[in-house]
């Protein structure tokens, strides 16, 4: 899964930024693509300003196309599933992970859907949707070496429309989840892919909560590269403690400060107190 994250501070950084959608709303962003199952982070990418995409006037790619394929260049050709948000699905990023033989599924902002297919709640087509209910369409497309292509694009109602493209799972399947209403608990239709999409879309926020649970920090730090070294520290940390549980019989549970604890007993020699 493949999402934003962000390194609160303050300090005098040029290419600071501001995501209200964040807990920490000013800060650094960084660009992160973690293992869905697990919330192993794979690979990082400082936000740098202009200076993070390609300078040459030949590179006609967005900017978000370029940041995907950087993110995922190790995994080429391993038919792998990236997971992503509205703020990267589009079609030119399907067809250039199609090209390192990836799959892509994620959500889509209404303004990159053909407007013949956007579904606005003054049209009488939305009105006479019930929840639930949902359409599919396809866009067909020839791949550079001739192989021909199939994107599914599915437009489900739940209290608005939701629209989720995907090249890996097939839209016609459908599945069911429960809602609030007046009558009280309520099961309704759900196409497999925004399940698939839910389950495993979470994987960078999971890591984020898993490394603040317990994050080093010094008082003072107001540079940022010492945020940055410590926000290293932390998901070097925590990838840890992912293997150790992995590797470990039975999956042996242990929390992020039970580990960092034992870690820290294991480099000084002494054992340290009880952590409140």
């Amino acid at each position: 899964s493949l999402d934003e994250s962000l390194i609160r501070c303050f300090g005098r950084i040029q290419f600071k930024v501001r995501i209200i959608t964040k807990a920490a709303r000013y800060g650094m962003k960084l660009y992160v693509i973690t293992d869905a199952m697990t919330a192993f982070v794979l690979k990082v990418i400082v936000y740098t300003g202009k200076y993070t995409y390609h300078q040459s006037d030949s590179v006609s790619e967005k900017k978000t196309v370029q940041v995907v394929k950087q993110l995922c260049k190790q995994y080429a050709g391993s038919h792998r599933t990236i997971y992503i948000d509205r703020f990267y699905t589009s079609i030119d990023l399907l067809k250039a992970l199609d090209e390192m033989d990836l799959y892509v599924t994620g959500t889509m902002m209404k303004n990159r859907i053909p407007k013949d297919l956007v579904i606005t709640k003054s049209l009488e087509e939305f009105k006479q949707m019930s929840r639930g209910d949902f359409k599919r369409h396809t866009y067909n497309y020839t791949m550079n070496d001739g192989r021909q292509k199939t994107y599914g694009l599915v437009c489900w109602k739940d209290r608005d429309i939701v629209y989720c493209l995907t090249n890996r799972t097939n839209t016609n399947e459908e599945g069911c989840c429960y809602r609030r209403s007046a009558a009280g608990i309520v099961c309704i239709q759900r196409p497999k892919v925004i399940e698939y999409y839910n389950t495993y879309m979470g994987g960078v926020d999971i890591a984020d909560m898993r490394r603040l649970h317990c994050n080093s920090t010094i008082m003072g730090q107001n540079r940022w590269w010492l945020k940055l070294f410590f926000y290293l520290l932390d998901v070097g940390t925590s990838n840890a403690l992912i293997l150790y549980r992995e590797t470990t019989e039975k999956n042996k549970k242990m929390t992020i400060v039970e580990f960092k604890s034992k870690l820290v007993e294991s480099f000084v020699g002494t054992k340290i107190g009880t952590i409140e």
